[in-house]
């Protein structure tokens, strides 16, 4: 099978101390310097390129760290590109400019197969829910939002294993170890949405730093295995 992810990683080289790096600041970077639709997520006449495919590029900042992983249909494009060597941002709050450095380039397979319950976590906000399905969880019982939880991350692995081009023929199997709910976040103006942080079980294999749940595109849902 050929691959199916490509990961981009840079690394800061002067940030300043309390400083954060938002991955909003990463993708306004590549969509006011590239011109190109993949960066844009949407092509010239403002149709959605990733309507039923996914995005093509997830763009995340992990402990500091930046990455880009491209899925799919961005693989291809993320091969030829020529990634800048050093980015030049500004943070989104100070302003103040910083220099990011590229540090490697991995091609990588997902194949979303069968295999005995593995443990994974999320490393950055899981959004599990919509705004309507958020109003319903708030009135179940503590037991039913754990099985809605649960329900919903296997929904999410398989949707995206069909965002990496994968048919999963198995039932996805979840089983909810932890789940802890955070602050609610804005993502433009009036919309807002409750986070979750989660470590599960899955029968499926599911590869590092993809994402799961919604808004993956800026860099929610982000999970890694876990012990």
């Amino acid at each position: 099978m050929d691959h199916n992810l490509y990961l981009i990683h840079y690394s800061p080289k002067n940030l300043p101390c309390g400083s954060r790096i938002f991955p909003s600041s990463i993708r306004q970077y590549f969509a006011n310097n590239y011109p190109h639709p993949l960066f844009h997520n949407h092509y010239p006449d403002g149709r959605s390129i990733y309507r039923n495919k996914g995005a093509p590029f997830q763009f995340k900042v992990i402990n500091d760290e930046v990455c880009i992983l491209a899925i799919n249909q961005g693989v291809d494009f993320a091969r030829s590109f020529q990634w800048p060597n050093i980015m030049r941002i500004s943070l989104a709050r100070n302003r103040t400019a910083i220099e990011l450095e590229l540090k490697s380039k991995t091609e990588k397979e997902a194949t979303f197969r069968e295999v005995d319950m593995r443990c994974y976590r999320s490393i950055s906000p899981y959004i599990a829910l919509n705004q309507h399905k958020q109003k319903a969880y708030l009135s179940l019982p503590a037991y039913e939002r754990r099985k809605l939880i649960e329900k919903g991350i296997a929904d999410h692995v398989l949707t995206a294993a069909k965002w990496s081009g994968i048919t999963v023929n198995h039932w996805i199997a979840t089983n909810l170890i932890q789940v802890r709910t955070r602050i609610p976040i804005r993502i433009k103006h009036g919309l807002f949405f409750v986070p979750f942080e989660v470590v599960f079980e899955c029968n499926t294999e599911i590869p590092d730093y993809i994402g799961i749940g919604k808004f993956v595109s800026r860099g929610y849902g982000t999970v890694v295995k876990y012990g």
